[in-house]
């Protein structure tokens, strides 16, 4: 009988080197699975008609405070670590946003991409994480 993945032949006992490449395996596809650029999601946070080349505003305008962005965006019940849930809001509030209305957001209908979401959706997950390892860091 031929041993499975990570078993020696005849003692069925995991063997530690097998296990660690299926764990690099696994967190490789991860990593391939959220391939945001978080520093494209800066910059476009900060020069957004630049990055666009289209006249709209940056994200900045409003949000110039990322940490209080963050602290919105978990009241609005988005777990604020989660790239997937902050780009499923940023999408809601653009598409529901009414040119002319008081809401800024609409201006960036037709403007940003899927892949402008996912880079400003990993940029506003991770900036959360920087300030935490910030405030936790011996000073």
């Amino acid at each position: 009988m031929t041993p499975r993945f990570g078993q020696n032949e005849g003692d069925g006992d995991t063997r530690p080197d097998d296990m660690r490449t299926l764990a690099l395996i696994l967190l490789l596809a991860v990593a391939a699975a959220q391939a945001q650029d978080a520093e494209r999601g800066r910059r476009l946070f900060n020069q957004t008609s630049v990055l666009t080349g289209k006249p709209v505003a940056s994200c900045t305008s409003c949000h110039a405070d990322t940490q209080t962005l963050r602290a919105m965006l978990a009241n609005r019940g988005v777990a604020v670590g989660d790239p997937k849930a902050i780009r499923a809001l940023l999408r809601a509030a653009i598409a529901g946003a009414t040119p002319g209305a008081r809401n800024a957001k609409a201006q960036y209908q037709n403007v940003l991409t899927d892949s402008d979401l996912d880079d400003l959706a990993a940029y506003l997950a991770r900036v959360q994480s920087a300030a935490l390892l910030r405030l936790a860091a011996p000073h």
